[in-house]
């Protein structure tokens, strides 16, 4: 079974009576899986220490899966998305991620935990937090890209240290690749390869995005912070545009490589004039420009200000605002609030 199929079987209504089925809240299965899938911290034993553990994360995946045969629970949803990231890394979070608002969209009054009798969404986005909790968005920015595809895979985190973003803490002594691997990696890389990347994390932004929006929509000022997690897929799909772009435009000018491998890139941007024309002419740029002072002003602050600018681009005018302004938001919502108040 296709994970598209899988997905799909997962959404599927519970019965015509009632299609999320019952609250297992306070079922033994639901009660075991919320058992399994709690980290165990590191703890003393006599004089020794025993180590912290993770769930087992295929044990959750199967237990959380079961559920969802019995109900539409979020909190079952976040148990399978996080299982999925550990499991399968984007790919795999890109999964739950879609399950996840499919059910919100499909399900909205029906799904577990329901709203109260005010239509109060607390108890939902308690359920969703735990998509943007510290471990988990250490396990998003953690996940290796292309992995087994080039020994210069990297993370997120690889690569805000590489470009200078981040520092290492005090004490890590990890070999991490540079930011001259990460460059051969995504340019030795098939292409086809990076388009699939580039189209995972794009299913996983879209999914995040959507969950957005349903809430905005239907409780306005009450719905769950997962911009720290959008922000971060927004940022890798950001640093990969220009290898996109960029790659395509050889192959336009390559009629060879194009009649062999152009048609499996099919959707993906293409500039081939250095014109700056669109979106991803912008984000191309802003690689060249960042690369020209990693290669020449290595020391300079600059790049940390184009970076910066590469994740803002194609946000709205709220994430913007967020983003810069975090302190805007409030006055942003007093401005745009019920025209009949006016």
């Amino acid at each position: 079974m296709t994970m598209t199929e899988e997905i799909e079987r997962l959404l599927q209504p519970i019965d015509s009576a009632e299609p999320a089925g019952p609250n297992l809240e306070y079922d033994a299965q639901f009660q075991a899986l919320e058992e399994v899938a709690r980290p165990r911290p590191e703890r003393a034993l006599g004089a020794g220490v025993i180590a912290s553990e993770q769930p087992p994360w295929r044990q959750v995946a199967e237990q959380a899966t079961a559920l969802l045969l019995r109900a539409k629970d979020l909190r079952v949803v976040t148990h399978l998305c996080t299982a999925r990231l550990h499991l399968d890394g984007f790919a795999g979070w890109a999964d739950g991620l879609t399950l996840l608002s499919q059910l919100l969209e499909r399900y909205w009054d029906a799904v577990h935990p329901r709203l109260d009798a005010d239509a109060d969404p607390i108890e939902r986005v308690n359920a969703l937090a735990s998509l943007v909790d510290h471990a988990t968005l250490h396990t998003v920015r953690s996940t290796r890209l292309l992995q087994g595809l080039h020994p210069a895979h990297f993370s997120l985190r690889d690569l805000r240290l590489a470009q200078g973003v981040q520092r290492e803490a005090d004490g890590v002594d990890e070999e991490r690749p540079g930011l001259g691997a990460i460059d051969t990696c995504l340019r030795e890389i098939p292409l086809q390869a990076l388009v699939d990347l580039d189209a995972t994390l794009l299913r996983a932004e879209e999914a995040l995005a959507a969950i957005i929006r349903l809430f905005t929509e239907r409780t306005p000022g009450s719905g769950p912070a997962l911009d720290p997690a959008l922000r971060d897929v927004h940022e890798l799909r950001a640093f990969l545009a220009a290898y996109l772009l960029e790659r395509n435009a050889s192959m336009e000018q390559s009629p060879a490589d194009t009649a062999s491998d152009g048609k499996r890139a099919v959707g993906v941007a293409r500039a081939g004039n250095g014109a700056i024309e669109r979106r991803e002419d912008v984000m191309r740029a802003l690689e060249q420009l960042c690369d020209y002072y990693a290669r020449r002003e290595p020391s300079s602050p600059v790049p940390l200000l184009l970076r910066r600018a590469q994740r803002l681009v194609g946000l709205d005018f709220a994430a913007l605002l967020r983003d810069l302004a975090p302190g805007g938001i409030a006055e942003l919502q007093v401005i745009s609030g019920d025209p009949h108040d006016a």
